[in-house]
């Protein structure tokens, strides 16, 4: 009970202090903050064995249906569709790929 009456007592000081605020703005502008804190982003788009089956020009993968219950369940995609996606996860050259 002291401490937290002394906590209270501290945050009051700080409350009577004139304090002033400095930020500056984001270097190239918020695009390219985004940018930077994007080369920090994880993961694979999918991982091999998620893929079920490539045959005919399709390719079959599991995925989590997280709507209903996260259910898994198989998705058939064109090959060319299934490229076009994965590509939209590709990391450009230069950016690095973190886990934790």
């Amino acid at each position: 009970m002291a401490e937290a009456s002394a906590f209270r007592a501290f945050l009051r000081t700080l409350y009577r202090q004139h304090w002033v605020v400095y930020a500056k703005p984001p270097f190239g502008g918020p695009v390219h903050v985004l940018d930077y804190l994007a080369r920090y982003t994880h993961r694979v788009a999918i991982s091999n064995h998620r893929i079920v089956n490539v045959a005919d020009d399709q390719v079959t993968f599991r995925w989590k249906d997280y709507r209903h219950g996260s259910q898994v369940r198989l998705m058939t995609l064109s090959a060319h569709e299934f490229l076009r996606r994965f590509c939209l996860h590709v990391l450009p050259k230069g950016f690095v790929r973190i886990r934790f």
